[in-house]
């Protein structure tokens, strides 16, 4: 339990924030959940900030006359400094003057959980992490919302604006509301909202025919209107026919267009979207998309793979990422619809919307404007790039684990990659990490023992666990061991596979050089030969210029990714931990050599509020949100940002 005082707004006080976590069950690992953000006068792109989301997470809601908004986070059972229950974990980078109490109250209404010597982390340019709680329920009805008690509140009037029932909230916040129907300012409660956002009316019979009336009424009247269309129609298409040829050209085209869209769109199984999901995508001509990419200019391409070639394009004054994939690669294009129009992560390559034609099919995503991971590591300045630096490389780590890890842990269904690589890590103008290219994505069990048997082997060489080049096995397990080999890159600056100097013609992975260090990376601080052993795979590029503690902890965490063994290979959720801590201590490494990590941190903040500030311009041209991006009406189940 937490209890203490705190400002919330300028007109209300909070004076009791009294919040127990939400029990975990011991069946339900994670779940998505709201977490209600009290408006204090910003953005959606401000928001989506400091919660680490997209801004299509977030959904507006009225509270009496002031705009609140709800937002959608990935709930995960967890333990935090010795409490266990469902938390959803982000970072804040600490500014002058801040306290805990002052950032809870102010940003995240109340409902971060206070963990002992927090105040202690609170210094100016700090990377902290804040602990919001949240709640799982069985079942795919209800989702828990997050509610932190506002002035004028009442038990009643919160499960009308959340559409839920009160003997719920009640059932489920015994601990609170056990003096009937009282609650005070600054409560958090966990409220079971409606996933339709319809809360249940016990309704009488009356009204119940009433309703059965209307709807029998507008469905006898549209059946009428339609008919009389479809006449009017055929005879509209009849007379244009006869006089016009060109028209019946154009008909039949529309008509091969219409059925190729049919073809790929409707003969495929993409389960259905839920509540906060339940909008239509974007679907663009193929003329909007030539326009855009001045017919495929080859001056516009920006990347090409083994599934399509990737052109730079504005729609809508918007920048964009458009990949070019020929029909017969119909089963990629869908392997990406089926993944991203589920996933909204910061730290996941967002889907726009698509198109196709009669000979391709079309993609279109955020536009990345620093390129892959993989230009920034290996010959830089050739790329037009600097040289990445430590605190750098921590966070691009971090960035690329939490988006693996959202796949893994928080959707759903849980996916594997399959192809992760420092070519598929996109780096935004603020070098923050988004995992980009599904287009090998797997759905897989929950748990490692059903693991998904390939037919083929799939992937890139030099990032294949052993298990998969024998087995044709993939699991989880595979992402974490190509993670590690993106982590041996990030330590050393060589590529995944190098070309071998007593054999030019062959070529040996990298994994080979840097196992015999790694092997030995819990000697490091007590034997010397092993830290000069580890000090000569570090790239070059970094002049010397890294905390040797956490190098070698990075060094340890590649060496466990990369296990012979996949059972001895972490959860990613673990290494999300790990390197977040590191990054911490990395920050402040820097900070103490004279404010190199300061700029990159004030680099990395405006560029991460610039970057959801992207869409607003596409958005507006077509009136549409983000969310109508993942909602593709299908009957059966890179490149980005």
């Amino acid at each position: 339990m937490i209890l203490f005082t705190r400002a919330l707004s300028i007109n209300v006080l909070i004076k009791s924030t009294l919040m127990y976590p939400f029990t975990c069950t011991t069946h339900i690992q994670t779940c998505n959940s709201y977490l209600y953000h009290i408006s204090k006068g910003l953005n959606k792109e401000k928001i989506a900030s400091f919660y680490s989301v997209n801004t299509s997470q977030i959904k507006e809601i009225t509270h009496d006359t002031q705009k609140d908004y709800l937002v959608q986070v990935p709930c995960t059972c967890k333990d935090v400094n010795g409490t266990s229950g469902y938390f959803y974990d982000t970072s804040y980078t600490v500014r002058q003057g801040d306290t805990f109490v002052n950032v809870t109250g102010e940003i995240y209404s109340g409902q971060a959980w206070e963990v002992g010597g927090d105040e202690l982390l609170f210094v100016a340019g700090n990377v902290v992490p804040i602990h919001l709680i949240c709640g799982c329920l069985e079942g795919n009805s209800q989702m828990v919302v997050t509610y932190t008690v506002q002035d004028g509140d009442t038990l009643l009037g919160i499960a009308d604006l959340l559409s839920a029932r009160l003997s719920q909230i009640k059932s489920l916040n015994g601990k609170l509301t056990q003096k009937p129907g009282y609650i005070d300012i600054g409560w958090v409660l966990f409220v079971p909202m409606e996933q339709n956002g319809i809360r249940p009316h016990k309704e009488g019979m009356k009204h119940k025919w009433s309703i059965i009336i209307g709807i029998l009424s507008a469905v006898t009247l549209f059946s009428m209107g339609t008919l009389i269309v479809i006449i009017l129609r055929r005879n509209r298409t009849r007379n244009n026919t006869e006089e016009d040829p060109k028209a019946v050209s154009k008909s039949l085209s529309s008509k091969r267009t219409s059925s190729m869209q049919n073809q790929y769109l409707h003969q495929k199984n993409i389960e259905d979207m839920t509540a906060f999901e339940s909008e239509r995508p974007v679907v663009f001509s193929v003329e909007e998309i030539e326009e855009a990419t001045s017919n495929f200019d080859q001056t516009r391409k920006i990347g090409e793979g083994g599934y399509g070639s990737v052109y730079y394009g504005i729609l809508g004054e918007q920048e964009v990422a458009i990949k070019k994939m020929k029909s017969s690669k119909s089963k990629e294009f869908f392997a990406e619809l089926k993944v991203l129009c589920k996933i909204h992560h910061i730290n996941v390559v967002e889907l726009l919307g698509y198109a196709s034609g009669d000979d391709h099919l079309y993609l279109v995503y955020e536009y990345v404007q620093n390129g892959s991971l993989n230009d920034h590591l290996h010959d830089p300045l050739l790329q037009g790039h600097q040289h990445l630096s430590w605190t750098a490389r921590t966070q691009i780590a971090l960035d690329s684990a939490r988006g693996i890890e959202y796949i893994h842990d928080h959707t759903k269904a849980r996916y594997v990659h399959r192809d992760i690589k420092t070519s598929n890590i996109l780096l935004d103008e603020g070098l923050r990490a988004k995992v980009a290219d599904f287009g090998l994505a797997k759905l897989v069990g929950r748990t490692n023992d059903e693991d998904f048997l390939a037919t083929r082997l799939v992937g890139t060489p030099g990032y294949l666990p052993p298990e998969s080049v024998r087995e044709l096995q993939m699991t989880s397990k595979s992402d974490v061991f190509a993670f590690g080999v993106v982590l041996a890159e990030l330590i050393t600056g060589q590529r995944a596979l190098i070309r071998d100097n007593r054999e030019p013609n062959k070529m040996k992975s990298l994994i080979s050089i840097v196992s015999p260090v790694l092997l030995n990376v819990y000697a490091i601080f007590k034997d010397q030969d092993s830290e000069t052993a580890l000090e000569a795979v570090v790239d070059a590029n970094l002049r010397g210029s890294y905390p040797m503690e956490e190098m070698y902890k990075m060094a340890e965490i590649a060496d466990w990714c990369l296990s012979e063994d996949a059972v001895n290979r972490p959860e990613m959720r673990e290494i999300v931990v790990m390197l977040s801590q590191m990054l911490v201590s990395s920050i402040q490494w820097e900070a103490s050599l004279g404010g190199n990590s300061q700029s990159f941190v004030i680099i990395s903040i405006l560029h991460g509020i610039k970057q959801r500030i992207k869409y607003q311009g596409l958005a507006k041209k077509y009136a549409l949100t983000v969310l109508q991006l993942c909602s593709i009406s299908v009957h059966s189940n890179g490149f980005g940002i």
